[in-house]
């Protein structure tokens, strides 16, 4: 089962990596929580081949991102994108609005969380910290 978790958007601005090099990021939000992952690794995930970083982002004079808190991957279909955080929780973006925010023709595209069939529609949130 499928519930909406949060968004995905073009970062306005050049986030700082690990070395403090600017690059190109995507901000997803997912529950009040702000990640991040570059452009270049989720055009490689969106193709299959090979998965994205997620990781934490955070502001210091600017968007900067921090450690690998789960992977982004195509699905098995083609049709969506996963996101699976090392907590055990998971998301999933369709794959053409992904790529009408790569392109820069969408604002924002939906995500949505996925739940396990079991759990009530009241989802736990998992503090994540790095």
């Amino acid at each position: 089962m499928l519930q909406r978790a949060g968004y995905l958007q073009n970062s306005r601005c050049a986030a700082a990596d690990e070395e403090g090099r600017p690059c190109r990021i995507v901000e997803i939000t997912l529950d009040g929580r702000r990640f991040g992952i570059g452009v270049g690794e989720l055009q490689q995930a969106l193709g299959g081949r090979r998965p994205a970083r997620i990781r934490l982002l955070h502001d210091d004079w600017g968007p900067v991102l921090g450690d690998t808190v789960g992977r982004a991957e195509r699905s098995r279909t083609g049709k969506a994108v996963v996101f699976k955080l090392v907590t055990g929780e998971r998301y999933t973006v369709p794959a053409a609005a992904l790529r009408t925010v790569l392109a820069r023709t969408a604002a924002f595209a939906p995500v949505s969380a996925i739940l396990p069939a079991g759990i009530p529609a009241a989802r736990r949130q998992v503090p994540v910290t790095g």
